[in-house]
């Protein structure tokens, strides 16, 4: 008996806006279901890598049917209409199509197994490059270097106590991070990366964008990003991981700026995925394509409506830790932050300067449903990174600002690898500068990697202390004293400023080894002693309020 096949199609936006001539020629299908698939869910390393299968049994993510591959017998069924499958979504049960057969095309909604033809995703060259527009400059040649191995890494690395991290031992051993980018430029032959080979790190590399035969011969802008997370040239540049694996993924078609490239993201992110990586970053943005009629709205900005933010949503259902690039519109009309960065479940990272204050061009939140975004921030202007020539130089961007979050993650995660992704990305935010008066420009403010690891470990003997944390430290007033010393219960707390005067007094109560502090808002800036009394011992910390 013939088995008909029932096929819809899935707008990435309405119909209406996409024009009706089909020379480009780019379809997204997606499929009824997965009938006739080769590949159960009893046999789950037919198809996903045994790390793929770990992380989601780690965080106690049970498989579904999302996670087996699309329908052979459907694919093949398309293939014999004539059309050329470019690729499939098992998250989205959809294929990616190509045909310049207008008859085909003509007829294919009354096709007993096609049940709506609805778009196409368009293929438009042009020179104008609006997603990539930081700038990188070569830094002189008679640049002094520091003493210290980060070299001219040092500040940014610094600046979200990341350094101490890395002195503690943990720089993103055993971690693997997808890199999904527009194109990794000599990252194969140049000498930041040399660790990175030779140690067999760099796991694997692919191109969903079918650009080039040599995939290390175009945009050098996912090398420069690569940079900040894996080089290694001691007193030169250091990456905020520098012991991580990478995966390497281009997705973005650089010459041009349409909804294709959000599909293409969706089978990169799904690749990291089945290979088993545990965080992707990605420092790509969507807002505003070639076609104006295609453009995003900001309405449309809220952690759920664009393909690629349900994609990123997707992963991090999956276990995995998605740090995604605010975007470089905030000094532009359009100044709010751009697809995937307003998932909610995203790590969208904003830019700073080395000294903390926010870039200009780093995009504004909040999300349209007034989520906090960005989420948390980085340095991005005039960073440190790996240009074109291979050189050490600065560039500036949220594109540099999120990877350098992204590989600092790998090594929070180091230090407690049994924590969920949630877990992980709860300890980042609650470490933040801004976290108890977040805005739209900071978000939570730049993370301390110090604090978060000991948020993350409250509970853990590997980090138990015998005194006291402020966290966040330096903060504005507000911040949470931990003790993992101070048993449940209410505490005697003096706090005194530099000039010795006491400025509060009095009994909070320690829950799970945290107590909340907000008398000190109004004695102004400086340094403060604090000393919390238990039980006849006592503990002692100090504070900076800025």
């Amino acid at each position: 008996m013939k088995k008909f096949l029932t096929i819809s199609f899935f707008m990435l936006i309405p119909f209406s806006l996409f024009p009706q001539n089909l020379d480009n020629g780019k379809y997204w299908i997606t499929l009824a279901d997965k009938a006739g698939a080769e590949y159960t869910l009893a046999n789950p390393s037919a198809f996903l890598s045994q790390r793929s299968i770990e992380r989601r049994a780690n965080q106690k993510i049970k498989l579904s049917q999302e996670d087996l591959p699309v329908s052979k017998v459907y694919i093949d069924s398309l293939k014999s209409l004539g059309l050329t499958v470019l690729g499939s979504s098992k998250w989205f049960n959809a294929v990616i199509v190509e045909s310049y057969d207008s008859l085909l095309l003509d007829t294919l909604d009354r096709i007993s197994f096609v049940s709506e033809f609805r778009f196409k995703i368009p293929r438009k060259k042009t020179n104008y490059n609006p997603h990539f527009p930081e700038r990188v400059e070569i830094l002189n040649e008679d640049k002094q270097i520091s003493g210290l191995e980060y070299g001219r890494s040092l500040a940014q690395t610094a600046i979200m106590k990341g350094n101490s991290l890395h002195d503690l031992g943990y720089l993103g051993n055993g971690f693997q991070i997808a890199v999904i980018d527009g194109g990794f430029y000599r990252a194969d032959i140049y000498p930041a990366f040399d660790s990175l080979r030779d140690e067999g790190r760099l796991l694997a590399y692919r191109d969903f964008s079918r650009a080039t035969l040599d995939f290390f011969s175009t945009s050098s802008h996912g090398m420069s990003v690569l940079s900040t997370m894996a080089a290694n040239l001691p007193g030169e540049i250091i990456g905020t991981a520098p012991k991580a694996s990478y995966y390497l993924l281009k997705s973005e078609i650089v010459e041009s700026e349409t909804p294709l490239e959000e599909a293409l993201w969706v089978l990169a992110a799904e690749f990291a995925d089945s290979a088993g990586a545990d965080i992707i970053n990605s420092s790509l943005g969507y807002s505003v394509f070639d076609d104006p009629t295609m453009n995003y709205t900001y309405s449309e900005m809220d952690g759920k409506t664009t393909l690629v933010t349900r994609a990123a949503e997707k992963a991090f259902s999956k276990g995995m830790i998605v740090v995604i690039s605010a975007g470089n519109e905030g000094n532009k009309t359009w100044n709010y932050l751009t697809a995937p960065s307003d998932g909610p479940n995203v790590l969208s990272i904003g830019a700073t300067d080395t000294l903390g204050v926010v870039a200009a061009f780093s995009s504004r939140g909040p999300s349209p449903d007034n989520r906090i975004k960005p989420d948390i921030l980085a340095v991005g202007s005039r960073t440190t990174v790996i240009n074109a020539s291979g050189l050490v130089s600065q560039g500036s961007g949220t594109s540099f600002a999120a990877p350098l979050i992204a590989g600092m993650v790998a090594c929070l995660w180091e230090t407690a690898p049994e924590k969920t992704n949630y877990e992980v990305i709860q300890a980042i935010r609650r470490s933040a500068s801004h976290y108890y008066n977040p805005n739209d420009s900071a978000g939570y403010g730049m993370p301390n990697f110090l604090t978060a690891m000991f948020l993350l470990n409250a509970k853990s003997s590997k980090f138990s202390n015998s005194g006291l944390v402020a966290i966040p430290n330096p903060n504005h007033g507000h911040f949470e004293l931990f003790s993992d010393s101070i048993p449940e219960g209410e505490a005697s707390i003096t706090i005194s400023n530099s000039a010795g005067k006491i400025v509060f007094t009095g009994t909070k109560t320690f829950n799970s080894g945290f107590a909340r502090v907000d008398e000190i808002e109004e004695q102004g800036n400086g340094l403060f002693f604090i000393v919390a009394s238990k039980d006849g011992k006592e503990f002692f910390t100090k504070v900076i309020i800025l």
